[in-house]
């Protein structure tokens, strides 16, 4: 082989070994995610709660195919965390980056007595995008579980008016909030370097926590500066910060109106009108730990309401039925509201709700004197103001 012919080959080598390179450092604009949905709604549901994949720039309704299953490219450049809203039965947050995802689920609830208790969704690549969120989304269903197991006791408990057992399961239960948060925060650390780890910020406090957030955060964006969500993040601390102060004793509740049982519109300060004192109780149907409270709630409202205290219930469903149901099975004679909206209730948004059961008790100029009463706490806090 002569000199000529030589450099004619390596070239060629050369050339070969930029393009496979090239090839194989392109990024992918997008990643493609399959799955099925093993018990579809009627269509009626799906009109109402569509199947939807959101994400920064995107918000995509998905249709299914007459066997369940679905497929949609989910933009990947940059990496970004993105949702499922599986007709409001399943829902669950992803890492779309590298790898090409299933996912698979439930769909409706086909039990006989249905429950707030989603199945844990498995999240299936060849890589480990979403080992963090598969590993955070598990402890979570098991601490779920806890969860209800302890709701349904402390509702027993109230119902025959162990107030001991109630006390003490009322602590367990708010143990396990915390032991959640203590397990993100794990996470958080053990995949801190890792842009995924702004999952696992989701699950602790923007106030309570805001320190801890920080130091994972300020990191992320001098690694990662296009990564918005994290930026999103380090953001809701001065929300979470803005919502305390309209929540602080004294501050002025806001005079929110939404729709009762009969789709009536009714406001804070006419369920406060004549009265002393107004409880505004958030909860919802699914929510275990409100419909164990809500006896204790019914036993001072009885006690005190002609000295003139007032419960407004504000619920945090989605479904009208399943609220309505709710409010017949406990026997709730006070005032009831709700936008339906579920989490993205407009009065739970502005004051920043994550996690009920939660109230704010309010004197009759509007002003908050107390929040976040629980069983005896109320009825001595009520008795106390009465006096």
């Amino acid at each position: 082989m002569n000199l000529k012919t030589m450099k004619a080959l390596l070239l060629t080598i050369t050339v070969c070994l930029l393009t496979t390179t090239m090839l194989f450092s392109q990024k992918k604009e997008y990643i493609v995610v399959t799955g099925k949905v093993k018990f579809p709604p009627d269509a009626e549901h799906q009109a109402k709660f569509p199947f939807k994949l959101t994400g920064p720039g995107v918000d995509q309704t998905i249709t299914l195919n007459a066997d369940g299953s679905y497929r949609v490219e989910v933009p990947s450049n940059p990496a970004r965390l993105y949702d499922l809203n599986v007709f409001a039965w399943d829902r669950v947050s992803f890492w779309a980056n590298e790898d090409d995802l299933k996912i698979d689920f439930r769909g409706q609830d086909t039990a006989k007595v249905k429950i707030k208790n989603p199945p844990f969704v498995y999240i299936e690549s060849n890589g480990k995008d979403n080992q963090l969120i598969n590993l955070l989304n598990w402890e979570t269903y098991q601490n779920y579980q806890n969860v209800i197991a302890i709701g349904k006791r402390q509702y027993m408990s109230s119902v025959s008016k162990d107030t001991a057992m109630h006390r003490s399961l009322t602590d367990l239960m708010m143990q396990q909030y915390d032991n959640m948060g203590t397990r993100a925060k794990l996470y958080a650390n053990t995949f801190r370097n890792e842009p995924q780890v702004i999952y696992a910020l989701r699950y602790l406090s923007a106030k309570r926590d805001k320190d801890f957030i920080l130091e994972i955060v300020n990191p992320l964006l001098k690694k990662y500066p296009w990564l918005t969500q994290a930026q999103e993040a380090k953001d809701n601390i001065e929300v979470a910060l803005a919502a305390a102060k309209k929540t602080e004793f004294g501050a002025k509740f806001l005079d929110f109106k939404q729709g009762d049982p009969k789709g009536e519109q009714l406001g804070v300060y006419e369920a406060l009108k004549g009265k002393k004192y107004l409880l505004v109780d958030f909860w919802a149907s699914w929510c275990g730990p409100c419909r164990g409270e809500n006896p204790f709630i019914k036993k001072v409202y009885e006690k005190y309401k002609n000295a003139g205290f007032e419960v407004l219930g504000v619920s945090l469903d989605h479904k009208k039925e399943a609220w309505l149901k709710a409010i017949k099975e406990d026997e709730l004679p006070w005032p009831q509201i709700s936008d339906v909206k579920g989490w993205k209730n407009e009065a739970a948004i502005y004051y920043n709700i994550t996690a009920i059961p939660m109230n704010f008790l309010i004197d009759k100029d509007g002003k908050i004197v107390a929040k976040n009463l629980r069983g005896e706490e109320l009825e001595k806090k009520i008795a106390e103001l009465l006096k």
